[in-house]
Parts: C-alpha cells; structure tokens; sequence
C-alpha cells in the first residue's frame, strides 16, 4: 500500500507539470446569464419609459423590467446621466407674444439704464402694494433650534387665513427708500387713491430730495401693470408730474425689485413678531427700510440689470430657478 504521503507528492508533481505547460485548470466559459443588467436593451428599455412618463419611479421601473432597483439606479444615473429634480414653479404659463413682450421691455430697459446706457439708474423711483400680517409667519429655516438627547421639539402657531393683515404701498430708489403709505382698512387702492395719494407722496418727497431732475423730467417711475397703475388717470398724473413711465411686462414679478427683492426681505425682517396695532406694524416696516444700507439698495437694481439681462438671454423665459 502507497504512502499517503507519496500519494500526495504525486499530486502536486502533477499539478505542477500542467502549470508549466501553461495549461488552465479553471473551469471553460459557458454561456448562460449575463453578469450585468447593464445592456443596450435594458438601458433602451429604461430610457423608453421615462420618455413615456417623467414622474415615474425607480421602483415601478424595476417591477415592469424585472430588474434590481440597484441595476435600474445605476442605469439612470451612470448610463443615461439623468437625474430626477423637483419642477419649477412659475407665476404664469408664459405664451410666445408674453415672452416677446418681456424681452422687448427688459431690452428697452437695458439700452436706457444698462451699463451703455444713457440714464442713471439713480434717477429711477419703484414701488409696488403689498399686504403684511399683524403675525408673519417665520420660514421654516428661520425655527431651527439645536436640541439635545432628551429636548422636546418646540412648537410654532402656524397664522391661519383669519390672520390680521394691513396693506402698505412703498416706493424706494438705489438710494434708499422714497415713500410708504399706510392703506386705510376697507380702502380700496383706486386709481384715484394711487394717484391722489401714493403717487403725490412720491411726488412731494422728490421735490426734496431730486427737485431740479424731477422738474426736468429725468426721474423715471417703475411699477407693474396692476388696474390702477394703468388707469388713464394714473397716466395723466404721470405726465403733469413729468414721471417718466418705465414699462413693465405682464406677469413678472420677477423682474420687478419690490417682489423679487424688498418685500421678501421685509417679510422675513418682521417674521416671528406679533403686531398688536396698525401703528406698531408701520413704526416697525418703516425702521426696517431705514436700516437696509444705501449699499443693498444699489446692489437691488444691479440685480435688476442682471435679471433684464438674463431674461433677455433666456428669450422672455422666467430668470429665477433657471
């Protein structure tokens, strides 16, 4: 009888003769299943049902295709280099004559006042009504609070549609703010109470402060295209007050520096404080506008300029989330 050792020596001498022989003592390739799921008629497949439905899931993909959700993840984002990104949500469903219409107004805007324009941006005076809540609610961003291991998660009163609310009509330059009216409850902002009161208030303040531009009609009034700033008589009051009227396309706040710029700022100044009295909330939005620097103000319509521009660019689309 053989020794096992012997028997094992055998072994390895001829495991040994076969490797210098370069001879392969793995298994053939055999054809069967695929390795991957990555292949053209997967990657097809997936493109093609997104195509058919943007909002669908990796989830109903995988259990249509009978793939892994992990085969399906990684064929989106690596083979197609997609990726799934909230919509962007915008004031109106622009049409192609509203479009135009906005880059007709943003270009004339810029030839004026751009960087080769011939008029000074400080010569423009903007405004817009804005409602504010006696409690404004602060932004989610704003409730933030570290907590420890055992904290309890503070609450917010959230203000609800019964939440007092008083209407301001303000008016500001690159210099600073101009004038602000405290609308009256039960008022209703008229063209013959815009014009008899905002606009005299911007009026008389400019004969303060631009009275020799203002009397030669170089200062320009920026607002949007509400009834009461289009009215006949608003117009008329225009003319004999020698303001200049700077056009502004429908549906685009924006591209006007009350909504994309102060009235959000003011909104988050006054975030968190309960107003008992028309007279606090006033007090409060009128030091508010005295503390924004002369620096941001100006910084406002450079950022108008730039938005002009992009919206420009863009051929009338919406500027913001783009």
């Amino acid at each position: 009888m053989a020794s096992p050792h012997r028997t094992d020596w055998r072994f390895y001498v001829f495991i040994r003769d076969e490797a210098r022989r370069g001879e392969s003592l793995e298994d053939d390739p055999r054809t069967g299943r695929p390795s991957t799921s990555r292949t053209e008629e997967n990657i097809a497949a997936v493109r093609r049902m997104i195509e058919e439905n943007r909002h669908t899931t990796i989830a109903v993909i995988s259990d249509d295709l009978g793939l892994s959700t992990g085969s399906i993840h990684t064929i989106i984002h690596e083979d197609l280099k997609m990726r799934k990104v909230c919509s962007r949500w915008v004031p109106h469903l622009l049409s192609d004559d509203e479009k135009m219409r906005r880059v007709q107004c943003a270009s004339a805007i810029l030839t004026e006042f751009g960087p080769d324009g011939h008029k000074r941006i400080t010569d423009i005076v903007t405004g817009d009504e804005k409602w504010f809540y006696f409690f404004q609610v602060p932004h989610k961003r704003q409730n933030m609070v570290w907590l420890g291991e055992k904290d309890a998660r503070p609450t917010v009163v959230k203000g609800g549609f019964r939440s007092r609310k008083q209407m301001f009509i303000v008016f500001f330059s690159s210099t600073g703010p101009v004038s602000v009216v405290t609308v009256p409850k039960g008022q209703n902002v008229s063209a013959t109470y815009y014009t008899e009161t905002a606009l005299k208030s911007v009026v008389k303040n400019l004969e303060k402060t631009k009275p020799t531009r203002l009397a030669s009609g170089k200062v320009h009034l920026h607002h949007d295209n509400a009834s009461s700033h289009t009215a006949v008589k608003t117009r008329q009051f225009l003319e004999e007050s020698k303001l200049q009227l700077i056009n502004h396309p429908p549906y685009s706040p924006d591209l006007a520096p009350c909504d994309f710029w102060l009235f959000p700022k003011l909104s988050e100044k006054l975030a968190g404080i309960n107003f008992q009295r028309e007279q606090d909330l006033a007090r409060k939005i009128n030091a508010e506008l005295r503390t924004i620097s002369d620096c941001e103000y100006s910084e406002c319509f450079v950022k108008w300029m730039t938005r002009l521009q992009k919206c420009v660019n863009l051929r009338g689309e919406y500027v913001e989330g783009v």
